[in-house]
């Protein structure tokens, strides 16, 4: 593995992004960005491409998001992916700076696009299996999520207990069922919970999850420093596409994610279909295991 120090911030995980994927000082630059739904898509002049979730729609936890100042970061494009990145940290309002830090995390993942190819990440010391793989998960496991996504309906389905963390209005996340018998809740047995449970959930689980789209708002560096017990610290996401070495730092075991394999069918799928997701073809998906012995806990 590349040596690697635990960045405290976005802004640290940037920069050291950088410095380990463009080590000459050649630096491509930006040649296309697209934005559709939750998803903000960046594309290299050398081919390279990343995305970083965008807190958008009912994820709008920020405020909503400027249609106008999402078009005016066309000055972005034929600027190289530093001095970019460099612009972007230094927006304002909140709504905006979101947008803004969320850009910079899709520029850091497409220039570590190469970098997380499966091969070369074996080549490292990382296990790479396919995208379904949930061997972390154990039966009597109780899971602590950040961020309701991936891994949830697993989690739910196959262990003991799992609690939810989630910026979002209850509303918008548990489904309720009213009738003569009083009320029931779903999905499953998945308890919800405010921001001001997290430390004490996570000091008690067993599986701590987090979303990748946390790393946007420093969350994810907040919460891989409180003190925990749990066997497994998984980073879920496309999202998650910094080089896997400064997420190991920061304590992940795991890392359930994705990378682009096709920038033009990618952006041409988000901008044909409402719900912006693309070709699964143009999209790698994988788990990476950081610390091969987790499975043998």
């Amino acid at each position: 593995m590349i040596a690697a120090s635990a960045p405290a911030n976005l802004r640290e995980l940037i920069e050291a992004t950088l410095s380990l994927t463009c080590p000459d000082g050649e630096v491509p630059v930006i040649e296309q960005l697209c934005f559709a739904a939750r998803w903000a898509v960046v594309e290299l002049s050398d081919g390279r491409a990343g995305r970083a979730f965008t807190f958008n729609g009912q994820h709008a936890v920020y405020g909503a998001l400027d249609f106008e100042h999402m078009r005016s970061m066309k000055c972005l494009l034929g600027m190289r992916a530093d001095r970019a990145i460099a612009q972007l940290f230094r927006e304002g309002a909140s709504a905006q700076a979101s947008l803004a830090r969320s850009v910079a995390l899709a520029i850091a993942n497409a220039l570590s696009c190469e970098l997380n190819a499966p091969t070369e990440l074996e080549e490292r010391g990382f296990n790479v299996s396919a995208p379904t793989d949930r061997s972390f998960l154990h039966p009597e496991d109780a899971v602590v999520l950040i961020g309701a996504g991936m891994i949830l309906q697993e989690s739910a389905a196959t262990c003991a207990s799992v609690d939810v963390v989630d910026m979002r209005p209850r509303a918008t996340l548990q489904s309720l069922l009213l009738n003569a018998h009083g009320e029931r809740y779903g999905p499953g047995q998945v308890r919800f919970h405010g921001v001001e449970d997290t430390t004490d959930l996570v000091a008690r689980a067993d599986v701590v999850g987090i979303t990748g789209c946390a790393l946007e708002n420093d969350s994810l560096f907040d919460i891989a420093r409180l003190p925990r017990k749990a066997r497994e610290f998984v980073i879920f996401g496309p999202s998650a596409q910094v080089p896997m070495e400064l997420l190991a730092a920061l304590g992940a075991t795991r890392i359930v994610t994705s990378r682009i394999v096709d920038a033009k069918s990618l952006i041409d799928g988000m901008l044909a279909n409402f719900d912006a997701a693309g070709p699964r073809s143009a999209t790698e998906g994988y788990v990476v295991t950081v610390h091969l012995t987790s499975d043998k806990q």
